[in-house]
């Protein structure tokens, strides 16, 4: 039986998930920081140097051999398995700006992008190479910024004037997470990425509590298995409610709907919590290492990509 929009997603979410670290409070990469526009609703990240040293990104990189990786970072010259150790996406509802750490060489790089007919634009102390919809320009040493142009202009602007840094709403967000997570993102205008263009069966399924929800936090953080925790900010104790029953009732439906003789799957699921304290919905999972690798090894082949 094919499955289902939701069985995908929960299987996705619920393979980042086990013991959960005490120690709380995500802090953005300070050459990041001044480049945040003050309008951002979605801040996602990823810590990629502390993600290579988990115990299961170890027992399975060797999924990340992937051809189309391969030939990028040989067209390139930047191995994002290698050589990226932090990312931050900042997105305000209509462009996104991504910024990136890692072993980046500014003078190889810009040399490729030109011979591959990138434009070169300079934009008050900054140089931006690209195209309107694709461009990219250096911060600084190792510091890459990337987006569409008139985003990556306003980002600029934000710098140099002096108005960059995280929203309030959203650092309370991150003050609340794991502290050793290191895959994390945090809303404050509804969930993260909502209005980003997607299956239209998986859209109609979020239409049904988008509407409820006013922000919203997960982290993911890997060791020997996994861990996922979510709180999600709702309208009313009411709202709250609608999406504590919304969740439950998915993972019970994709719950029934799976056959005896999948037992990890039955396992994922039962390991899924959604619990409700007022205009505030928990979720958790924890896998342990033995299930992670089970669900890892139902994804895809990796490898078989072009």
């Amino acid at each position: 039986m094919r499955p289902s929009a939701f069985m995908v997603l929960a299987a996705f979410v619920s393979l980042f998930s086990c013991a959960k670290h005490a120690a709380t409070g995500i802090a953005v990469d300070s050459a990041f920081r001044a480049f945040i526009p003050p309008d951002t609703k979605v801040l996602a990240g990823l810590r990629a140097d502390q993600l290579k040293t988990s115990p299961l990104y170890k027992r399975h990189q060797k999924q990340l051999q992937i051809p189309l990786l391969d030939a990028f970072a040989e067209r390139v010259g930047f191995d994002p398995r290698r050589d990226l150790s932090d990312l931050l996406v900042a997105w305000n509802g209509k462009q996104p700006v991504f910024l990136a750490r890692g072993g980046i060489t500014q003078a190889e790089l810009e040399q490729r992008l030109s011979s591959f007919g990138a434009q070169r634009a300079a934009y008050r102390k900054y140089t931006l190479f690209g195209t309107p919809n694709e461009s990219l320009f250096f911060a600084k040493k190792n510091v890459a910024v990337a987006g569409p142009a008139e985003a990556l202009r306003h980002t600029i602007d934000i710098h140099e004037d002096g108005s960059g840094g995280v929203p309030d709403e959203l650092q309370q967000r991150l003050e609340a997470l794991p502290k050793y997570d290191q895959v994390w993102a945090v809303s404050r205008q509804g969930l993260p990425f909502a209005d980003v263009p997607m299956r239209s069966d998986i859209g109609s399924a979020l239409s049904n509590i988008v509407a409820f929800v006013t922000g919203a936090s997960v982290g993911i953080g890997l060791d020997t298995g996994a861990h996922l925790q979510m709180e999600i900010t709702c309208i009313s104790d009411q709202g709250a409610q609608r999406v504590r029953d919304a969740l439950r009732g998915g993972i019970g439906l994709a719950r029934l709907t799976t056959k005896d003789n999948e037992p990890d799957m039955l396992r994922l699921y039962d390991s899924i919590h959604v619990d409700q304290d007022q205009q505030l919905i928990h979720v958790r999972a924890d896998l342990s290492a033995d299930l992670a690798d089970k669900l890892l090894a139902r994804l895809p082949q990796l490898h078989s990509l072009p």
